[in-house]
């Protein structure tokens, strides 16, 4: 009987838990909306600001598709952006030219409006790209050549400052389009994220001697969480609350690496990966933030929150 009573206990504790959560998470609204896409091993990324402005980074992709092959724009992140109801892309980004971040923007650009494109004009001679540059022509998106130093203002107190790549752009680095990659930083009063692109060790020693200037309470891990980004100085830097690696499952490239969850880890970040996690939502507002998976293969997502100042949840 005792036993019994027990599991009683621990079961209503567990509701009880469970329905103050959703309750918090249900009232949580005007914030800032961050939802990092499962396109698998890609990156995409979808900004919300309060204003109602909008910001797409990236948008998945792998290679094969254009002769007519899965569509991850069109599987993927156009029912995204309809379930949100996002009818236009303010600021469409573009971190560098690989397929896995760009193969699913034609779709996009077919179907939403976009004000401005950021692109780092990388050189890339794939069918991908070329098809890329084609669509936005033909919808004669205004574009601008991403460099550090730019702002972008979404309203309401919301901007980002793009922090990679320079002028000139660096080179010798054994990845010159992934160290060359986007890297932007994300403010709204307190809180603050970092999009870290798919930077290497040469863009992650650059970023790491910004120092505080990089200190974010929520990461975009770098390059799905690779080897190649996970030195000390960077983590150390950046010490987030919370880090989002967006990767595919059974990747060939065993992502995310040993040493990127351990460096994440042990500067007291929480972790949630698109494999497990499926598509991550983060809601930001004043000090607190919030983050849910969606689940990946028919399991549920997990939940994390913390705020500023406090101890991760």
């Amino acid at each position: 009987m005792r036993l019994s009573r027990e599991r009683l206990l621990l079961l209503l504790l567990l509701a009880a838990v469970i329905a103050v959560w959703w309750s918090a998470w249900g009232a949580i609204t005007g914030g800032l909306v961050i939802t990092m896409l499962d396109v698998g091993q890609g990156d995409c990324v979808l900004v919300q600001a309060p204003s109602g402005r909008t910001m797409l980074i990236d948008g998945g992709g792998q290679p094969g598709q254009e002769a007519g092959g899965y569509d991850v724009g069109r599987e993927v992140v156009l029912p995204a952006l309809l379930a949100r109801r996002v009818k236009r892309i303010d600021v469409l980004v573009i971190t560098h030219p690989h397929e896995d971040h760009i193969g699913g923007l034609a779709a996009v650009l077919e179907a939403v409006p976009v004000g401005l494109l950021l692109d780092p004009q990388l050189r890339s001679d794939t069918d991908t790209y070329r098809g890329l540059q084609a669509e936005i022509g033909e919808h004669e998106v205004p574009s601008r050549r991403a460099t550090e130093g730019q702002q972008i203002n979404l309203g309401q107190g919301v901007r980002v400052e793009i922090l990679n790549p320079p002028e000139p752009r660096l080179t010798g680095t054994g990845n010159d389009l992934n160290n060359n990659s986007v890297v932007m930083r994300l403010t709204d009063g307190h809180l603050s994220v970092l999009f870290a692109g798919d930077i290497e060790r040469a863009g992650a020693l650059r970023m790491a001697r910004l120092g505080e200037a990089i200190q974010s309470t929520v990461l975009k891990a770098p390059h799905h969480g690779s080897e190649g980004a996970a030195i000390p100085h960077f983590a150390e830097a950046v010490r987030p609350q919370l880090a989002v690696i967006s990767v595919g499952a059974r990747n060939p490239f065993d992502h995310p690496s040993k040493e990127m969850v351990r460096e994440l880890e042990r500067v007291g970040a929480k972790l949630m990966r698109t494999d497990r996690d499926g598509a991550v939502t983060i809601r930001l507002r004043g000090r607190r933030w919030w983050a849910r998976g969606y689940g990946a293969g028919g399991h549920g997502g997990r939940t994390a929150a913390g705020e500023v100042g406090k101890a991760v949840m």
